[in-house]
C-alpha cells in the first residue's frame, strides 16, 4: 500500500483532482496578497484624495452617509492610513453591501460601488468557495488536502534525491518530457514549505468555516436593547476616550452596534504592534450611546487559540512582512501554479 510505486500514484492522482482548483487559489491568492494594492490601482478616484487643511470630524462624515443613504445600515468605517488616502464607510443598503469612499478633509462623499462586485471581493469568493457557497467551500477545502497530499506524497517518492534537483538542473536540450519533470521537481522542492504551509492554513480556515457553519455548540446571546440612531452616536468622543484610555492607540477601523447592541468597537494597533497576530492587535469597546470606555484588548496578551488563529491568517495571505514577503509569496504562489502545470503536462504526455 505504501510502495513507492503506491505513494507515485496517489501524487499523481492528487495533483490531477486538485489541479486546476489549486491553479484558480494561487492566481486568486497572489490578487489577496495585495489587495489593497490593487484596489488602489483600479480605482484611484475613490481610494485616494488630496491632503487639504485639517481633517473634519466623524460626526460630519455619518451626517453625510445619513443624509445620502438614510436606510442604510452602517457596518464599520475604515480609517485612512495615510493623508492621500480616503476614508472607506461599510454600508448595508436594501440588502446589498456598498462600500462609500470619504473625502477626511472635506467630509464629502466621493463615490461608491457594490463591495460583492469588486474585484478583491470576488477574488476572495473564488479563493474561498468558487461563488458557490457552501458546496464552493467544501471543494476549495478538498484542494487544499490535494494540494497538501500532493506534495507530502512527491517528497516521501523523491526523497533520495531531493536536493539533487539543484545539481541538476532544468536539462532544456532534453525532450519536452523530461524539460517538465525537471521544472516540476526543482520547483516543486523551492516552493516545498511554501505549499505545505498555504495547504495547512487553508485547511484549517475551511474546518472553522465548517465548524461555523453547523455550529461549535456555543449559543448565542439574546440581546433586548433599543436599536441605536445613528445620529446619535458620539463617535468623536469615543475614539478620543479610547485614545486616552489606551496609551499610543492609534485608531484604524470603527465597527459599530449591531443591531440589538450597545457597544462599538474601535481596532487598531499600538507602536509595539505585531502584524503577524493581525491587521488589528488591539480594539477598544466603547459604549454607544455615551462614547464612554468600557474595556481594551490587546493580542499579546489574547489567549493560545485567538494567537493561532491570527498567525495561520497572516502566514495564509503574506502581509505581516510588507512588500518583502507579499512579494516573495506571489513569486512563490507562480512557482506553485508551474508546478501544476506541469505535472499535467507530464501526466498528459505519460497517459
Amino acid at each position: 500500500m505504501f510502495s513507492d510505486k503506491n505513494i507515485y500514484r496517489y501524487h499523481r492522482i492528487l495533483g490531477l483532482v486538485g489541479g486546476l482548483f489549486i491553479l484558480l487559489l494561487t492566481v486568486t491568492g497572489s490578487i489577496l496578497v495585495v489587495e489593497k494594492q490593487v484596489d488602489s490601482l483600479l480605482n484611484p478616484t475613490l481610494t485616494q484624495v488630496e491632503p487639504a487643511g485639517q481633517r473634519q470630524p466623524y460626526s460630519k462624515l455619518i451626517a453625510a452617509l445619513n443624509q445620502q443613504y438614510p436606510a442604510a445600515t452602517l457596518r464599520n468605517i475604515r480609517l485612512s492610513d495615510s493623508p492621500t488616502e480616503a476614508i472607506r464607510a461599510d454600508l448595508m443598503d436594501k440588502g446589498e453591501r456598498v462600500w462609500v469612499s470619504i473625502n477626511p478633509y472635506t467630509g464629502a462623499i466621493i463615490g461608491a460601488r457594490q463591495a460583492e462586485a469588486t474585484l478583491i471581493r470576488r477574488a476572495r469568493e473564488l479563493h474561498e468557495n468558487l461563488l458557490l457557497e457552501p458546496v464552493g467551500g467544501f471543494v476549495m477545502g478538498l484542494a487544499g488536502i490535494c494540494l497538501m497530499g500532493s506534495v507530502l506524497t512527491g517528497t516521501w517518492y523523491y526523497r533520495r534525491s531531493l536536493l539533487s534537483v539543484f545539481k541538476i538542473g532544468v536539462r532544456w536540450n532534453k525532450a519536452p518530457r523530461i524539460v517538465y519533470a525537471d521544472i516540476h521537481k526543482w520547483l516543486g522542492v523551492v516552493a516545498l514549505l511554501f505549499m505545505l504551509m498555504m495547504s495547512a492554513t487553508g485547511i484549517f480556515f475551511h474546518w472553522e468555516q465548517i465548524e461555523r457553519k453547523f455550529g461549535d455548540g456555543r449559543k448565542s446571546e439574546n440581546t433586548t436593547a433599543a436599536p441605536i440612531s445613528l445620529s446619535t452616536i458620539p463617535v468623536d468622543a469615543a475614539v478620543t476616550s479610547a485614545k486616552a484610555s489606551i496609551a499610543d492607540f492609534q485608531p484604524q477601523l470603527i465597527d459599530f452596534p449591531k443591531p440589538g447592541d450597545t457597544t462599538m468597537v474601535i481596532r487598531g494597533n499600538m507602536p509595539g504592534s505585531l502584524r503577524i497576530l493581525g491587521k488589528y492587535n488591539v480594539s477598544a469597546t466603547v459604549d454607544a450611546r455615551t462614547g464612554k470606555y468600557i474595556s481594551g484588548f490587546d493580542a499579546r496578551d489574547a489567549d493560545l487559540e485567538y494567537i493561532a488563529e491570527h498567525i495561520f491568517e497572516e502566514l495564509h495571505f503574506g502581509r505581516y512582512g510588507g512588500i518583502i514577503t507579499q512579494v516573495l509569496y506571489i513569486i512563490l504562489a507562480m512557482a506553485t501554479a508551474i508546478v501544476t502545470v506541469s505535472g499535467l503536462f507530464l501526466w498528459y504526455l505519460k497517459k
